[in-house]
């Protein structure tokens, strides 16, 4: 078992998923994937490659990928694992990049891979999907008084002594604004955090799980974070601390 580990969420991930595990294994690293019961069997064929540091956990029927991660989460920590990374499965991000904030990761709580920032890019998307993640990131900063500059992004590192601190049965978001609600959670907890420019390029197989739903989600539970931020509810406790 190695020290750390990274959780990939699935769904209809079977063109990208084995080569981004091969990929992986070029590093020191344990990998779980938490695989919504896929239709187009990503989970059987991870099972099929037979890796001793390769985990699968079926987690039921389609729930999204806040729930994958929290089960993730669970299961990491359980182990021991010293850092716990994530990671989306459909090779948009590099492994390169990962091992960059792994080893950045013995300094801080969490480490962001930041497309937004000097070094960072942006491969293969349409400018409506660029102004859309800046768009989100900036209201989430503005709403909730965040200075980070990607909170959408899924490539991060977290510190599990970190993770152990927060009360991870109270994050209910999911889609993308998942993301901003771990930054938001660990900004409750005073959490040491730093930002790495990662290369972000967009699949190449599959289909992109970004939908209005989810957009509607971050929009409307950032706006409402906000709103109580405003009127201080709440502000005689941490919610997410344990």
């Amino acid at each position: 078992m190695h020290k750390s580990v990274v959780l990939i969420p699935t769904y209809n991930e079977s063109d990208s998923i084995v080569h981004l595990i091969n990929d992986l294994r070029k590093i020191d690293i344990d990998i779980i994937v938490i695989d919504d019961d896929s239709p187009d069997q990503t989970s059987q064929l991870v099972k099929n490659l037979d890796y001793s540091h390769v985990r699968v956990i079926d987690n039921g029927a389609k729930k999204g990928i806040g729930t994958a991660y929290i089960s993730g989460f669970k299961i990491a920590l359980q182990d021991d694992y010293e850092f716990v990374a994530t990671m989306d499965a459909d090779g948009s991000h590099s492994v390169k990049d990962l091992q960059k904030m792994l080893n950045q990761g013995p300094t801080c709580d969490v480490v962001m891979g930041v497309r937004w920032i000097k070094g960072g890019s942006v491969t293969n998307w349409s400018l409506h999907r660029k102004l859309l993640s800046q768009f989100g990131t900036w209201y989430a900063g503005k709403a909730l008084k965040m200075k980070y500059r990607d909170l959408t992004g899924g490539l991060r590192v977290y510190r599990a002594t970190a993770l152990k601190r927060l009360n991870l049965d109270v994050i209910g978001s999911n889609g993308y604004c998942f993301q901003i609600e771990m930054i938001r959670a660990f900004s409750q907890l005073n959490a040491h955090m730093s930002e790495i420019p990662i290369t972000f390029v967009e699949r190449e197989h599959g289909k992109s799980k970004m939908s209005k739903g989810i957009v509607f989600e971050a929009f409307y539970l950032v706006s409402l974070w906000g709103i109580q931020r405003i009127l201080k509810v709440n502000a005689d406790k941490l919610h997410y601390v344990k």
